[in-house]
C-alpha cells in the first residue's frame, strides 16, 4: 500500500467511526415536539395555563352582556361550522360527519355544569378537538357564558 493512501485511510477512520456513533444518538421524529417537562413549582411563560383535566373549575367570568357577546363571536368563528349557528341544525362541516356533530340545545347543556363545559372546550371530547391552545382561558369562559345564554 502506498504511503499517501495509508495516511488517507488513517485520516478518514475517525470520520467513518463518527458516522457509526451518530446513528446511536437520541433524535426526534419529523414534526415531533421535544417532550420537555417544566421544573416543579415553575411558572409558565408561554401564556398558556397548565390545566388538569381531573379538576372541574368554577366560572370566574360573570355572564354579563359583554362576555356573552364575546362568546357569541367566538362560537360563530370556532364552533358553528360543526354545531350550527343555532340549536336546530348542524353546521356545514357537522353535516358531513358520520354521525353528524351533536346539536347544542339549552336542555342538553343544562345537564352539564359550567366547569364541565369549560373542560370539554379545553380538552375536547370525542371527535371535537381541544381548544386549549387556540383560545385563552377567558375566551373559553366567554364561550361557556354564551352557551348558557342561548335558548
Amino acid at each position: 500500500m502506498k504511503p499517501h493512501r495509508r495516511w488517507l485511510l488513517i485520516a478518514a477512520t475517525p470520520l467513518l467511526l463518527a458516522a457509526v456513533w451518530m446513528d446511536q444518538q437520541p433524535s426526534y421524529k419529523p414534526y415531533e415536539a421535544p417532550l420537555l417537562t417544566p421544573p416543579a413549582e415553575s411558572v409558565p411563560v408561554s401564556g398558556q395555563e397548565l390545566a388538569d383535566p381531573k379538576i372541574i373549575p368554577s366560572n370566574p367570568t360573570a355572564p354579563d352582556a359583554d362576555s356573552v357577546a364575546r362568546g357569541a363571536e367566538l362560537f360563530l368563528i370556532n364552533c358553528s361550522f360543526c354545531h350550527g349557528s343555532d340549536a336546530s341544525t348542524p353546521g356545514p362541516v357537522g353535516r358531513k360527519l358520520q354521525p353528524p356533530a351533536p346539536l347544542l340545545p339549552a336542555q342538553r347543556l343544562a345537564q352539564l355544569g359550567d366547569g364541565e363545559l369549560f373542560q370539554r372546550v379545553t380538552f375536547g371530547v370525542g371527535r371535537m378537538p381541544a381548544f386549549r391552545l387556540r383560545l385563552e382561558a377567558a375566551e373559553r369562559w366567554d364561550l361557556v357564558n354564551y352557551l348558557r345564554s342561548r335558548n
